[in-house]
């Protein structure tokens, strides 16, 4: 009986028993590739092998793949602009259209370099990974990781259209910290949506969807790619200034979807109406600074948006500080009314300052540390709850100061009973002034009171990011390709004729030698033995 291996997901199946649809995934191998894609079973960098193209833009081609060397699946990103080229219908090669070669391979180049910074956020467990990049085809490649997913449209969709602010606030989180960290490395996403936003197994979230800032513009070049209601209005311009606090508006808005279950209008639409509009039913089980939070970093305008994710993580970690003034979302003005004249300041509506004013400095810092580790929400009934019974409150725990200590000394502490908190890791980052295993950042800061019992999240170094090329002696490519990707490196094979090295074996590094300090995430490329010349 003979076996084919599907399209999809590369599993064997046997048509004689399940036709064309493979038993494992359900794809219909039955199905022609898209015109435009690679041929079915193309073999690229004589490693991986192409299965079904899974999305087009117009930057290029994403395509299911198996990788031969290591027996898994992945997805590989073609960088095939159809406004600027065409593929060669024997070779299959990249062509770029007459009179726009600069323009192709100006995008090329920003092709592979932004593979090339993703492929150093290897450790953020938020990002989808880059594995590889290599050129054929007149074109460049980069080889993302297969992570098991949904998008999260379709997870709130089998969820019943909108999740709790403690839901997501746990899993857009990590997303945040993920963004700002790129951002402060100068990658912008400019893309970030309920689609490229997906939905893993074990319920967290990864960042998909990278594609050049070109494509998430309206006046270029390349086809756009702009997400309605997530999209800031700058994008709708080739000239105005793109960056992180886009990315801020289009996280803002996904979380927004996630609460209410739609999107914002479109950003030129907003221009001249900014209400966000939010159900009573919805807003009453959303604690005010969330939306405050999420009403300043969706103001149309940049001069009055939130400007950085470090700002937005901590309007959405604490009760809100005075900022400065801008024009209240319908949402906002949703929250209680009230008759004391009191000063109007940025996202601020009078009714938190009248909460601020009356609350004790102890239920407020419970209310803050609460919501933002996601133990439990609390909405303007909880408030109340809490000034009819004060005598209710958790016991208050000054956070201690672990910044630059040892995270596994901490965790003795904690065990030992010292203190009466949980400790949690979020992310663990490569830090060249941190020792490794010692405590990069807290969360909340040392200083701030929480309940006994509730979770400190903290950011742990994993020292510096040099790494030392190892030994390449009787090693083949495959083997030395895995380990260089473990220790964070880009492997890209070079074939060189050789008389005394088998094929598919190590003859060397080019322009480098073992042990060498690089820094994590560079290209190190191998030079391996393809046999004697054929004479």
């Amino acid at each position: 009986m003979e076996s084919k291996l599907c399209r999809n997901c590369f599993a064997e199946y046997h048509s004689e028993e399940s036709g064309s649809v493979c038993p494992v995934c359900g794809w219909d191998n039955a199905k022609p590739q898209v015109p435009e894609g690679l041929r079915y079973h193309t073999v690229l960098d004589a490693r991986y092998v192409i299965g079904r193209a899974k999305s087009m833009n117009g930057e290029g081609i994403t395509y299911a793949a198996l990788d031969r060397t290591t027996k898994k699946v992945v997805e590989i990103r073609e960088f095939f602009p159809l406004s600027l080229a065409s593929r060669n219908a024997e070779d299959q090669t990249i062509l770029p259209a007459g009179g726009k070669e600069a323009e192709f391979n100006s995008c090329l180049d920003d092709f592979v370099e932004l593979s090339k910074n993703v492929s150093r956020l290897r450790e953020l467990s938020v990002v989808n990974s880059v594995l590889d990049i290599f050129e054929e085809n007149y074109t460049a490649y980069a080889v993302y990781e297969y992570v098991p997913s949904v998008t999260l449209r379709r997870s709130l969709e089998n969820a019943g259209g909108t999740l709790s602010w403690n839901e997501v606030n746990r899993m857009f989180m990590p997303v945040l910290t993920a963004l700002g960290l790129m951002n402060s490395l100068g990658i912008s996403h400019l893309g970030v949506s309920p689609d490229t936003l997906r939905v893993t197994k074990e319920g967290g979230m990864l960042i998909t969807g990278f594609a050049v800032n070109a494509v998430r513009r309206r006046g270029t070049l390349l086809i756009e790619e702009l997400y309605p209601g997530c999209a800031a209005v700058e994008q709708y311009s080739s000239k105005a200034v793109c960056g992180e606090m886009s990315d801020v508006y289009a996280l803002a808005a996904t979380m927004f979807y996630a609460l209410t279950g739609s999107l914002p209008k479109e950003a030129p639409e907003r221009l001249n109406d900014q209400r966000l509009l939010i159900s009573k039913e919805v807003l009453k089980n959303l604690p005010p600074f969330a939306v405050t939070a999420i009403a300043n970093a969706l103001q149309v305008k940049q001069e009055t948006r939130t400007a950085s994710f470090e700002r937005f993580k901590a309007e959405l970690s604490s009760a809100p500080s005075v900022v400065t003034e801008i024009e209240h979302t319908d949402a906002i003005r949703r929250l209680p009314p009230i008759d004391m004249d009191l000063p109007q300041n940025r996202g601020l509506p009078p009714a938190v300052w009248l909460i601020g004013s009356c609350v004790i400095t102890l239920v407020a810092l419970v209310i803050v540390a609460s919501i933002w580790l996601g133990d439990r929400g609390m909405s303007f009934n909880d408030i109340q709850r809490l000034f009819q019974n004060s005598s209710a409150a958790s016991e208050v725990i000054t956070v201690p100061s672990m910044v630059n200590e040892s995270y596994a000394d901490w965790e003795k502490k904690i065990a030992d009973g010292e203190y009466d908190f949980k400790l949690k890791v979020s992310t663990r980052e490569f830090n060249g002034t941190v020792e490794e295993g010692n405590i990069i950042s807290q969360s909340p800061f040392a200083g701030e009171t929480i309940a006994a019992g509730d979770t400190v999240v903290v950011t742990v170094s994993k020292g510096s990011a040099t790494r030392t090329l190892p030994e390449v002696k009787g090693t083949s490519f495959a083997d030395l390709s895995e380990i260089l990707s473990k220790n964070g490196f880009v492997p890209v094979k070079e074939d060189e004729f050789s008389d005394d090295i088998e094929p598919g074996y190590v003859i060397g590094y080019k322009d480098r030698k073992e042990g060498d300090s690089l820094d994590y995430g560079s290209t190190v490329t191998v030079i391996v033995s393809a046999g004697p010349e054929e004479s």
